[in-house]
């Protein structure tokens, strides 16, 4: 009996050791991995639908603290039109969604598509993942990736509505194929395919195609009132060169496609907000039997 008291004496006085045995600075950041889904879809029928990231962060020392931030990944197509490009000032971007954290980061993440103010993501947008990770050292570690949203079909009454901001444009120009950019035009491509993938879905649906702009003056102003038919034309021309890409590329059939303009009347984020303006410039398919 008493070499077994002895025995856990000893093994009591190993492990408070241990314990205060200080860990030594490794002088490197964790080693951070994330595995994310090739494409993060949404039902619109399961409440609270999620996607799950999966993280593995290996380290000597324990983990302080952590962050997850994510952001739209914009590119040409959101590039401003006409005076807004001397308002936006390229001084960094809002953040769309974070998360914060004490301790270990969880090996299974899980996101609803939602910001942190309940915005859901766009369609067939490229949005950055980025997690920050700091040992109790401040020794730091960042892993980098994109998130790719499917097409995201809504439920709107008896119809049904796809909106995407992700199509990329010239400035002022309806001709996609006048993208100069080559990573434009190969954006361009994936888009468009997941749009008809998601159109032929419901093919016993008509579909009408909105363009809509975004304005470059005050609205409720005479300006606003002359510039408006502009956008107009504008705006229906990139509907209708959605739908001949659609048609040509894909597959589509042309006599369930009609084009209309809304131009910028109807816009969903302030006309001058650099920062967000660019979600105003959408093609919105609406689908009805």
């Amino acid at each position: 009996m008493k070499k077994i008291v002895a025995l856990l004496f000893a093994v009591s006085i190993l492990v408070l050791a241990c314990v205060s045995i200080p860990h030594e600075n490794p002088g490197t950041g964790p080693v951070v991995t994330a595995e994310i889904p090739e494409l993060f879809s949404l039902d619109p029928d399961i409440v609270d639908d999620k996607m799950t990231i999966l993280i593995s962060v290996t380290h000597p020392v324990p983990i302080k603290d952590w962050t997850i931030q994510i952001q739209p990944n914009r590119g040409g197509g959101q590039r401003p039109e006409g005076e807004q490009a001397a308002r936006r000032t390229g001084t960094g971007r809002r953040v769309f969604f974070e998360q914060k954290g004490s301790g270990a980061v969880p090996a299974e993440w899980q996101w609803n598509g939602k910001s942190s103010s309940g915005e859901m993501v766009q369609s067939a947008m490229e949005y950055r993942f980025t997690l920050s990770v700091n040992d109790v050292f401040n020794n730091n570690s960042v892993f980098d990736g994109i998130i790719n949203t499917d097409v995201i079909v809504i439920r709107d009454g008896d119809k049904l509505r796809i909106i995407v901001p992700s199509i990329i444009f010239p400035p002022n120009e309806s001709n996609l194929e006048l993208v100069a950019d080559e990573d434009d035009r190969r954006s361009n491509a994936r888009v468009l395919r997941l749009v008809a993938r998601a159109l032929n879905r419901f093919d016993d649906y008509r579909i009408t195609v909105e363009g809509h702009a975004n304005p470059t003056t005050r609205p409720n102003t005479p300006a606003r009132t002359t510039e408006n038919p502009s956008l107009v034309q504008l705006s229906r021309d990139r509907a209708q060169a959605v739908i001949n890409s659609l048609v040509n590329d894909n597959a589509i059939n042309r006599t369930r496609l009609t084009p209309i303009g809304i131009g910028g009347e109807r816009t969903v984020a302030p006309w001058d907000d650099g920062e967000e303006n660019w979600k105003n410039r959408r093609v919105e398919f609406i689908l009805e039997r």
